[in-house]
């Protein structure tokens, strides 16, 4: 049986299209996968996240607990910042992509859905002393609201001015008119748009949810979550990343802190400066190529397709793909789409990055 949030109710009622993630009934849509793409381009929307995982992690050893399981820096992470990390397993393959938030009284660690029980059994066996992990997933909701207008709604939720905030950076807040247990905010999203994420009790969900629909938020749905994420080149785990990809080979070498010990650091260490693989950016001729389809240069199969859609904000078939690291990307790339080949032209990652 399925699992629902606690908003599951709120999505039936605006008459949501569901689908199953990650062991969850989500909304995939609630008009179209295109207008809500581009109420968020353009304007604000908001994402019920509430299938996410969430950890909270306290104790005197915790930073150098979470320097051991994640690839990052976590000693060094400021108070009220957010950092984008990576579980590995033993042999370099990503486990989870995560993001870890520094409160002052705890650490939090959001985690992707699907892997909510396999990443909270991980970080147990690999617990040190003096650190405790809280699985709090069930206890609270978690909502996005995202795009260019999500500052002028966020005002009217919250009673702290949360405009100065930096991207990545997080913070613990009260709302308006409402005696939420948990409530805490984060300048973070998955949809590159300037945004909010906020964490509160169940009890303060639907509040929260109507509030910002009755100033204007588009309730959206994973449909456009993944197109815009996509035209981001954000990773999606199971396609960009999975323990069978390595955070060197998805193109996050940036987020690997070499100087402390780690688990998995040996495995991609040994590939650090010589990856057999890469993904790349790609626009498909007259086509949309989906995940898993072939690549080829000469007949040869140089990789296959991780992520593709169509992009609402260029009109036209994009993809991320995962190839041969020696690949010459300005040779003539052909997919194979539904029995017949199509032109790739590989292009410069992320297809879309938002003005300042």
């Amino acid at each position: 049986m399925l699992k629902e949030t606690f908003l599951n109710k709120k999505h039936k009622e605006l008459g949501a299209k569901f689908t199953e993630f990650g062991g969850w009934d989500m909304p995939v849509l609630y008009t179209s996968i295109i207008e809500e793409h581009n109420a968020v381009r353009t304007a604000a929307g908001i994402f019920d996240t509430s299938h996410m995982g969430t950890f909270i992690i306290t104790g005197s050893n915790t930073a150098k607990f979470l320097d051991y399981v994640t690839i990052s820096d976590m000693s060094g992470l400021p108070l009220h910042k957010a950092r984008y990390s990576m579980l590995l397993n033993k042999e370099g393959g990503i486990k989870d992509d995560i993001i870890v938030y520094r409160f002052e009284d705890c650490y939090m660690m959001v985690v992707n859905a699907g892997n909510l029980e396999k990443d909270f059994k991980w970080l147990n066996e690999n617990l040190i002393d003096n650190v405790q992990i809280k699985n709090i997933s069930s206890e609270i909701s978690l909502i996005a609201l995202q795009g260019p207008k999500s500052v002028e709604i966020i005002p009217n939720i919250v009673e702290e001015n949360v405009l100065l905030m930096k991207y990545f950076t997080c913070r613990d807040i009260k709302i308006k008119g409402l005696n939420s247990k948990i409530a805490k905010i984060a300048r973070t999203g998955y949809t590159g748009e300037d945004g909010f994420e906020i964490f509160v009790s169940n009890n303060c969900a639907e509040n929260i949810w109507s509030k910002m629909i009755e100033l204007g938020a588009k309730p959206c749905g994973l449909g456009c979550r993944d197109t815009l994420r996509l035209e981001s080149c954000m990773p999606l785990h199971g396609h960009e990343i999975s323990e069978e990809i390595n955070p060197i080979e998805a193109g996050f070498e940036k987020t690997v802190f070499w100087q402390k010990e780690f688990i998995g650091k040996s495995a991609i260490e040994k590939i650090k400066n010589n990856p057999s693989k890469k993904i790349i950016a790609f626009v498909c001729e007259n086509s949309i190529a989906r995940n898993g389809s072939e690549l080829f240069i000469n007949d040869k199969k140089i990789g296959y397709v991780t992520s593709g859609t169509f992009s609402p904000t260029f009109k036209k078939a994009i993809g991320l793909a995962l190839v041969d690291a020696g690949i010459d990307e300005s040779s003539e790339i052909k997919v194979k789409v539904y029995n017949s080949l199509r032109d790739v032209k590989v292009v410069q990652k992320p297809f879309y990055k938002r003005g300042k």
